[in-house]
Order: structure tokens, then C-alpha cells, then sequence
């Protein structure tokens, strides 16, 4: 398991995409902090993004980070298993489970990268145009918006795994994705809300991770978490299940 993991580690980060992805990370945040300087003198941009904060978590919510992060993940699973590295491992397993757990590490590394690099350049742009706006709320309510949405975000990668581990389609898993990150899934939300008289959006993963903010309540936070987590073991679950089933060899 150790070896498989600092096998997964050293692709990684010598896999041209990831840096390329990384890149893209800086160049969306830079391209987003210029758009709001230039429409600094629009009133409606100015009561939206007052602040860094403000800025970031709308970019959070509008889903930007679970496209990039469609991307990165399903390119890195989709190079390990298409590259034969599992078929000549998979015999020397004792249990074929054992596949997954490495595969859920990794994502974790990418979606940590992705929020690192797109939260500092988000920052750092912002202080250079703003300067004297920067950090309105207090560093721990940033930290806590950050972490939560990291754990719903490494969550979402562990569902574009399953998808991967069911389908083995790259093409599938993107597209999936991206839907999802276009909010599509709200229009199934509506429709269960007026069939089933209950609001099904608030314990669903994606709508936690288009709805948690700055200002969200304590309850909607510990909502969020156990969504997060609830989802990932039931998304673990199901991949571990699917592999130990598959023929890969």
C-alpha cells in the first residue's frame, strides 16, 4: 500500500497535466480578481465583492474549483489504469479493495493543490489591486469556509472516482462532472421538493458546496460536514465493491 502510494505520488507531480492544471488555477483567479477590478465601479459588483473573502467563497459556490477539479482527477485515474500499471499489480494483490484507497489519497493531494493554488492567487491578486480591503472577516471563519468545502470538494472527487471505477469511461466521468457543476442536479432537487414535499437539496453534496458560506449558519456548517462525510464512506464503499468485482486484468 506504502509503495503504491509513493508510486501514485511520484506521477503525480511529474505528470505534465497537473502543472498545467495548476496554471490554469492561477491564470482563472488572476483573469476573475482583473474582472471585478474593472467593474469596481459598478455598484452591484461592489455589494457582492466587498472583500477577498466575498470573492473567493463566491467563486467556490459558483463551482469553478469542481470543474478544475473534474478534470485533474479524472486525467490522473484515467492515466493510471489505461497506462497497464494496475494490470501487472492487480495479481499481487491479496484483495483488489486495495486498489481504491491510494486512488482516494490522491485525489485528496489534487483537490488540496487545486484550493492552495486558486485561494493564495485569489488573494494575492486582490491585495495588489484592493490593498486596504484585504481580510474583512476573521482568518477563522476563512479557515473554517476553506476546510469545509475542502472536505465536500475531496468528497466530490471520490464521486467522480466511483464513477470512474463503475464505468471506466473518462469521457463519462468529465462529462458527469461537469454537469453536475453546472448545478443540472437542482432541477431534480425542484421536482423531488414538489413530488415529496421535503427540501432533498440541503443533504445532497453538491448543493452544500454551491450553498456554504462566510455567513452560513453553524447548523448549515455541521450539515455540510456530515454530508462530506456520510457521502465519501457510502462513495469508498460502493468503489471498493464495483473493484472487487471488476475484471482489469
Amino acid at each position: 500500500m506504502i509503495k503504491m502510494i509513493k508510486m501514485d505520488l511520484y506521477r503525480f507531480f511529474h505528470s505534465i497535466s497537473i502543472w498545467i492544471m495548476l496554471l490554469v488555477d492561477a491564470v482563472l483567479a488572476f483573469l476573475s480578481t482583473i474582472l471585478v477590478h474593472a467593474m469596481a465601479n459598478s455598484s452591484a459588483a461592489i455589494q457582492t465583492y466587498s472583500n477577498v473573502e466575498t470573492l473567493l467563497a463566491g467563486q467556490i459556490n459558483g463551482g469553478i474549483l469542481m470543474i478544475l477539479c473534474t478534470a485533474s482527477v479524472t486525467m490522473f485515474v484515467n492515466a493510471k489504469y489505461k497506462g497497464g500499471f494496475i494490470k501487472n499489480i492487480a495479481n499481487y494483490l491479496p484483495r483488489r479493495e486495495m486498489l481504491i484507497f491510494p486512488d482516494i489519497l490522491m485525489v485528496a493531494v489534487v483537490c488540496a493543490l487545486h484550493f492552495f493554488v486558486y485561494s493564495a492567487c485569489t488573494i494575492g491578486v486582490w491585495e495588489v489591486f484592493f490593498g486596504n480591503t484585504f481580510l474583512s472577516f476573521p482568518v477563522s471563519a476563512i479557515m473554517r469556509l476553506l476546510l469545509v468545502q475542502f472536505l465536500l470538494h475531496w468528497s466530490y472527487c471520490c464521486l467522480l472516482l466511483l464513477f470512474y471505477t463503475l464505468t471506466s469511461s473518462a469521457t463519462f466521468t468529465i462529462a458527469a462532472g461537469i454537469l453536475i457543476s453546472f448545478k443540472i442536479l437542482n432541477i431534480i432537487y425542484a421536482l423531488a421538493g414538489r413530488l415529496a414535499n421535503m427540501d432533498l437539496a440541503q443533504y445532497m453534496l453538491d448543493y452544500n458546496i454551491f450553498q456554504i458560506g462566510l455567513e452560513s449558519t453553524k447548523l448549515a456548517y455541521t450539515r455540510a460536514v456530515i454530508v462530506g462525510v456520510v457521502f465519501m464512506l457510502i462513495e469508498m464503499i460502493l468503489s471498493c465493491f464495483i473493484m472487487s468485482k471488476k475484471d482489469i486484468t
